[in-house]
């Protein structure tokens, strides 16, 4: 076959056109790696604590070479709030040479705070020690921008911002769930109740809103109020709302039978096994620049400023009727739902009744 100077000159744009394309989508999926020069004016975009990038810089020696100043280790760390967020090391790879980079992926920095969009400014220390311990390089401070991507977003709990308060036992809870989490399953004292609430900025549905546990015994407070789930499980011993109304909330991961993991807002309880809760939101959200994000190790029906009608809602979502409300939360509970709303109870020859019970909001203890 024999072709023409046009179809070959054809031919040939195209096979430039798809090489182009090819190499365009190479850039896009590397993983990416941002030098920090050190000078005040570095800046990490995108960031999702993504562990395929990474950030490094470049540590010199404090001599002619590492072998000249004794330098056998080399350190990195990130503070933020004078809270040390990273940190690495890395052994000199040779004693003649005068620098050496190091790193720290992105997926270390995973607890650091942010809003989605917004800057968190760092401050990277960088150093190198002999056998002995001694610093033996000249130690490096400097400011680094963290710029969060739009769909990412972390919110801290700690023993300053959460609200840790000693449970009174005396008081008759509305659930045997709620009872038994009060006591650790390692210790004989009654664990602190957590419940934490910070305004976040989002853009829109787009952002999944990640809150860490760093408080003192945060994991007890909340596995003993959760109690043995699978994933995918239904949580009800702790409770979770985002602008002030509880939403569904999941063991490690979201029960596409019950919520539509595009559009509904729910949140999910140690998605990644570190114990954290994640907000994921739906379209009611679609316009929010900023979202009120809130946990705590108690049930929803004890959590005095949900409204009975979104508890309910919330019930109706998962498909509970009366009967199993009153199963899961107990006889006392009647105040804290509008329980008329959901289902009535069956009883013997296939008859039902129906409780009517006055809509109305329940303090823990009241």
């Amino acid at each position: 076959m024999q072709f023409n100077r046009s179809t070959v000159t054809t031919l040939l744009m195209v096979a430039l056109v798809a090489l182009a394309g090819v190499g365009a989508v190479a850039m896009s999926t590397s993983a990416a790696t941002t030098t920090l020069a050190g000078d005040g004016t570095d800046q990490v975009t995108g960031f999702t604590a993504n562990a395929s990038n990474d950030i490094e810089t470049s540590i010199a020696s404090d001599g002619t070479d590492f072998s000249t100043d004794g330098t056998e280790t080399l350190y990195m760390n990130v503070t933020y709030d004078g809270e040390e967020y990273a940190l690495t090391s890395d052994a000199v790879s040779s004693g003649t040479s005068a620098s050496q980079t190091v790193n720290i992926t992105n997926d270390q920095l995973a607890e650091l705070p942010g809003d989605a969009g917004q800057n968190t400014t760092v401050t990277v220390h960088t150093w190198g020690e002999n056998s002995t311990g001694d610093v033996t390089t000249a130690e490096t401070n400097f400011n680094a921008d963290i710029t969060f991507a739009d769909s990412y977003a972390v919110a801290e709990m700690d023993d300053s911002s959460a609200d840790l308060t000693e449970p009174d036992v005396g008081v008759l809870s509305s659930s045997w769930a709620s009872v038994s989490s009060l006591w650790s399953s390692s210790s004989d004292d009654p664990v602190d109740t957590h419940s934490f609430e910070q305004t976040v900025g989002v853009n829109g549905s787009d952002t999944t809103v990640t809150v860490t546990d760093k408080t003192t015994n945060g994991s007890d407070a909340f596995d003993n109020a959760i109690g043995d789930k699978e994933s995918g499980d239904l949580i009800y011993g702790a409770s979770a709302g985002v602008n002030g109304s509880p939403v569904l909330a999941f063991y490690q991961s979201a029960d596409s039978d019950i919520v539509d993991t595009d559009t509904d807002t729910y949140a999910v309880y140690d998605a990644n096994g570190n114990g954290e809760w994640t907000f994921h939101l739906g379209d009611d959200y679609s316009d929010a620049s900023s979202v009120d994000v809130y946990v705590s190790s108690q049930s929803m029906d004890s959590v005095s400023d949900f409204s009975a009608e979104d508890r309910t809602s919330v019930l109706s979502q998962a498909g509970m009727g009366m009967t199993s409300a009153l199963t899961t939360f107990g006889f006392g509970s009647f105040g804290a739902f509008n329980l008329f709303s959901l289902a009535s109870i069956p009883i013997i020859g296939g008859m039902a009744v129906a409780f009517v019970i006055p809509a109305g909001r329940r303090r823990l203890g009241a």
